[in-house]
């Protein structure tokens, strides 16, 4: 018993991102949650960010809204090349926007990720 807990969060902590991405990976300046983003947007104005969460809207073109674990939504725009769909989870890699009336993140990079030892990203 002990040891099948042990591999499943060993396998959690495995899709996890970490702040030691490889040197191949999407990097960012900051890891916040979108609590934090509303809190301070100032802080995070113009910076790259890396949000983990669940795609809860979906427009069909180019903009999504991503929940994270502070169950806050948080307008994500994309490409072509990035797009997004309901019940995806993703970490998402982009460019902060504080803009007053709808702060926004413009994504240069989307990592597709499951949550598998239990729980959910929301």
């Amino acid at each position: 018993m002990l040891k099948s807990l042990c591999a499943i969060f060993l396998t959690f902590i495995a899709t996890l991102p970490s702040h030691g991405q490889s040197p191949g990976g999407p990097k960012a300046d900051a890891y916040p949650i979108i609590a934090e983003l509303v809190a301070d947007p100032a802080r995070f104005d113009g910076r790259s960010i890396a949000i983990y969460g669940l795609v809860i809207e979906a427009d069909g073109n180019l903009a999504f809204l991503l929940q994270d674990v502070s169950q806050r939504p948080l307008r994500i725009v994309g490409n072509r090349k990035f797009k997004a769909k309901v019940g995806d989870q993703l970490m998402v890699v982009g460019v902060f926007h504080a803009r007053p009336s709808a702060p926004y993140v413009s994504a240069t990079s989307l990592l597709r990720t499951k949550v598998i030892a239990g729980g959910g990203c929301c």
